[in-house]
């Protein structure tokens, strides 16, 4: 069942009462389209995508998960095929390039692109990014991540998520599955932005369900919901070394992957 949120519950001690406990409501709505709405569900640890329903119309869908994927840096795995990629010098020869950008110029374009009708980033949902990333609300930032071949002049991977503090959150991704020279470069891209993230001084990468293999894959382990909000609190309300800046290239080298743990057991 999807529950209503009201504005007003998003108050602490409510929060602690009626909603972190109750494990059984993990969906619920709202059709206020706010910023300041917005980023305080965030700082709760709700993660937000939108629905356009038959009758409401354009609906934002706070879920407040049972279960985290969270990884860790020490957990990062980079897998054979990444391996086999790596060791070819094909990174090199591509010009392999991780940068962080406004995610309205690239990121945000191409998972509508990939998604077509299926895709949950709404134009409403869109709109609400606007003022978040022209007039950004302190302690909280968007950020588009681009994985470029420099060689092409394009992305080829790339995501969008935000930083609250000293943690960052994952809301969605593209990647380029149709031309096969491509597969696993989506990976790629997330392996170098945990390092990144991990160089910053970021507490951790919340990946939001658990329940996909990928981020098993890549050594995200579930936390059930108190566990994680434990560490959420703690990571919200720290500042990272360097915290990220959209519009810049991340410096990163092949060393930066050769510490990362063998491929995934399962």
């Amino acid at each position: 069942m999807i529950e209503y949120i009201p504005a007003e519950i998003l108050q602490t001690d409510l929060l602690e009462r009626l909603v972190y406990p109750n494990l059984e409501q993990t969906l619920y709505w709202s059709d206020r389209w706010d910023p300041d709405f917005y980023v305080t569900l965030a700082r709760a640890g709700f993660i937000c995508i939108a629905t356009d329903h038959d009758e409401l119309g354009p609906l934002l869908i706070p879920e407040m998960q049972d279960r985290y994927a969270v990884l860790d840096w020490p957990e990062l795995h980079l897998s054979k095929n990444l391996r086999r990629i790596i060791r070819t010098g094909r990174l090199e020869l591509e010009g392999i390039s991780l940068r962080t950008s406004d995610p309205r110029n690239h990121v945000l374009p191409r998972i509508v692109e990939q998604y077509g009708s299926d895709c949950w980033v709404l134009d409403t949902y869109r709109a609400l990014m606007e003022p978040l990333l022209d007039d950004p609300i302190e302690g909280f930032a968007l950020h588009g991540i681009e994985l470029w071949s420099t060689n092409r002049d394009e992305p080829i991977a790339g995501e969008f998520g935000y930083s609250i503090g000293a943690s960052y959150t994952s809301l969605s991704g593209f990647c380029s599955p149709a031309d096969p020279q491509w597969r696993h470069f989506g990976t790629l891209q997330q392996v170098l932005l945990a390092r990144t993230l991990e160089a910053q001084g970021y507490a951790f990468w919340n990946l939001g369900h658990p329940d996909m293999p990928y981020k098993h894959a890549l050594g995200a382990r579930p936390l059930p919901r108190a566990e994680f909000l434990g560490r959420w609190f703690h990571a919200r309300d720290e500042r990272p070394e360097q915290p990220l800046e959209n519009d810049e290239a991340l410096v990163w080298s092949l060393t930066d992957l050769d510490s990362c743990r063998a491929p995934w057991p399962g």
